[in-house]
């Protein structure tokens, strides 16, 4: 009895391990999802999930650990959120619904104590999408810098206030809540840069299709630069300290680097101040109250290459405290205290919130995303490059479970949304984690025409959807066959907006490729993207950008006819699953519902979701968790291991 009472344990133990991890725990919702210190280094703020199931904020005094909620509503999320000064804090909501504590979307403003509560701008902001992610990422990060040094004195912020025919820079006073102040700027600013003393210094706006660069000295607005900004020698303004002017410029390379420009000879120095190979120097400086201290760059990952000496050894005592992870660090911009906010993640790590003491050399921890997914359970990611057919380098991400076990495995190529932006990199990603976690290879490529690996690789993608740069992605299937990762006979694509597009793409160029398709919110039509979505949304200088990527409506109608789901629905005979929400702005419900039926009258394998947005659905993530239950199924019944 004893023999068999401890293989019956064997047994269980080992059913247990075998057993997956519940989908939920990848798709609910992050405990937390981001952390900002405050510029006197006496408060963080932590953006997590309230007892009501959405997401608020909460004020943490770094010496006595006091917490204070700032802004939960019962009705809405917390989306973006920044410090002002040491006492103020700015924000914005999304996902409002009706009968709760807060009218709608917009930008509002808040103390640290909760108190002094002033709208600022209530503008109505599209909810989130049905299959949409609230994850934790630190891209808010980035949002003190965009227009250079943070205004510290007093409570005011700039921003732009647009008119159908121009665009005014503003001065909102975040106390009062007041009318906005113009701002002496060159009319039709749409990028400013702040100096350390809290004023506009350099001002982009448009001119006869051109930016046109200025620069405010001895009182009077000079202009230093004007160029198409899809030239050469384009370039982007990114910080103005000390009186120069630092921008990102290819001058003259394939890949963009930081330079100094010199606003006397109105021209680029010749050496640049920072240059990565093999990608472009996209990111944002990072600066205290009064000069700049590094700059954090994205390569295969997110990467600070620090200028200061101080920061450098903060870096370096942390990455050897914490070795296993990508550790980002930021510090108050005139900070009296020792302490450092760390948000620290990697490809099997979920971020992670904590507080470190530069004195005691002590670690805190304010808090975790996923706490419950642990990295041992999770598969490692890695990038690489592989030729296309026609010899052009392609970057890929991918991520396979249990590496040490080679063998070839059914795999899922994961196309991300939009196709002009990176949308992958070496961090957590709950899609693939789950994906990698139900035994599946997940390819990321990062097709022809995604910016940030050089402008030629850039520019190779115009006008190639559904041509060239499908092919890019057909190709990293077969580069991940030779490398005996994938199993030729069971591959699926996937993706969402765009992804959703290439994925019924695949299916119709590489039938013989790809065994099944699955598409969330896919997009149908380009021409209709054009004539409906595009066309509005777009402002004037975006739209000349979006035509020479993707094409011109006019010009290229016939282009769009070939190269779209929809006209092609008849093409596809695999296996499709799709979904659509019935308010998503991404994508019309209507026209997802129009290609259904085009594919519908010819392929008797479509499986069709139908999701509508519900306060339910906002606190607990229900209708994505319901999608990829669906997609799971779906992928075990095709391709399943």
């Amino acid at each position: 009895m004893k023999l068999i009472a401890i293989l019956l344990a064997a047994a269980t133990a080992a059913a247990a391990q075998a057993a997956p991890i519940p989908i939920e725990q990848f798709f609910q919702k992050p405990q937390m999802t981001g952390a900002s210190i405050s510029p006197d280094g006496r408060h963080v703020v932590l953006r997590m999930q309230s007892p009501a199931g959405r997401s608020m904020l909460k004020v943490v005094d770094t010496d006595s650990h006091a917490q204070t909620v700032v802004a939960a509503y019962r009705n809405a999320d917390v989306e973006t959120f920044f410090w002002l000064n040491d006492q103020r804090l700015a924000y914005t909501v999304i996902n409002v619904d009706h009968g709760g504590d807060i009218g709608q979307t917009g930008l509002y403003a808040v103390d640290r104590d909760g108190k002094a509560f002033t709208v600022l701008s209530p503008t109505i902001v599209p909810q989130r999408s049905f299959a949409d992610s609230d994850y934790a990422n630190n891209a808010y990060l980035s949002r003190p810098t965009i227009n250079g040094f943070p205004p510290r004195k007093g409570d005011v912020m700039f921003a732009i206030a647009r008119f159908p025919d121009y665009e005014v820079l503003m001065r909102l006073n975040t106390r009062s809540g007041g009318r906005p102040l113009d701002v002496r700027a060159p009319r039709s600013t749409h990028l400013w840069l702040v100096d350390p003393q809290g004023e506009v210094r350099v001002a982009v706006a448009r001119r006869r299709g051109k930016d046109v660069v200025y620069h405010l000295a001895d009182d009077n607005w000079r202009e230093v630069a004007s160029f198409d900004p899809l030239s050469p020698e384009a370039f982007q303004p990114k910080l103005y300290v000390d009186g120069q002017l630092y921008v990102q410029a290819y001058n003259g390379n394939d890949e963009a680097s930081i330079y100094r420009f010199d606003l006397e000879k109105k021209a680029l120095d010749p050496k640049p101040l920072i240059i990565v190979p093999g990608y472009d120097a996209d990111g944002y400086f990072q600066i205290s109250d009064s000069k700049m201290l590094g700059f954090r760059v994205n390569t295969d990952s997110e990467n600070t290459v620090w200028f200061d000496a101080g920061m450098k050894t903060m870096q370096q005592e942390l990455d050897a405290l914490l070795p296993n992870t990508i550790n980002t660090l930021s510090y108050g911009g005139h900070s009296e205290t020792p302490f450092v906010l760390v948000d620290a993640h990697s490809d099997v790590q979920d971020h992670i919130y904590l507080l470190y003491n530069r004195d005691t050399k002590k670690l805190l921890r304010l808090g975790d995303a996923h706490a419950d997914l642990k990295p041992e359970q999770m598969a490692p990611m890695a990038m690489a490059r592989y030729p296309a057919r026609d010899g052009l380098q392609i970057p890929v991400y991918f991520t396979v479970p249990e590496p040490a076990l080679k063998r070839q495995r059914p795999t899922v190529v994961l196309v991300g949304d939009p196709q002009w932006k990176r949308n992958a990199n070496w961090a957590w990603n709950e899609e693939v984690q789950f994906l990698a976690s139900r035994g599946y290879v997940v390819l990321q490529p990062q097709p022809r025409g995604t910016s940030g690996f050089g402008r030629a690789f850039e520019a190779a993608g115009d006008k190639q959807w559904g041509r060239a740069i499908q092919d890019d992605i057909a190709d990293a299937v077969k580069w991940s066959e030779a490398q005996g990762y994938t199993d030729p006979a069971r591959v699926c694509i996937a993706g969402t907006g765009y992804g959703g597009y290439a994925a019924m793409m695949g299916l119709i160029r590489d039938p013989a490729l790809f065994k099944c398709g699955i598409s969330w919110s896919g997009m149908t039509d380009i021409g209709a993207m054009f004539d409906r979505d595009w066309k509005d949304v777009a402002e004037s200088r975006g739209l000349a950008r979006l035509e020479a990527r993707v094409g011109d409506p006019k010009l290229d109608a016939a282009q769009f006819r070939a190269t779209s789901p929809l006209h092609n629905a008849a093409r596809i005979t695999q296996p499709v699953l799709l979904a659509y929400g019935k308010d998503d702005a991404r994508v019309p419900f209507h026209e997802g519902r129009k290609f259904r039926d085009a594919l519908a009258a010819t392929n008797q394998q479509v499986e069709w979701l139908e999701y509508t947005p519900n306060v339910e659905d906002w606190k607990t993530q229900a209708n994505r968790i319901d999608l990829w239950r669906h997609i799971e199924a779906f992928l075990a019944k095709h391709i399943g291991p």
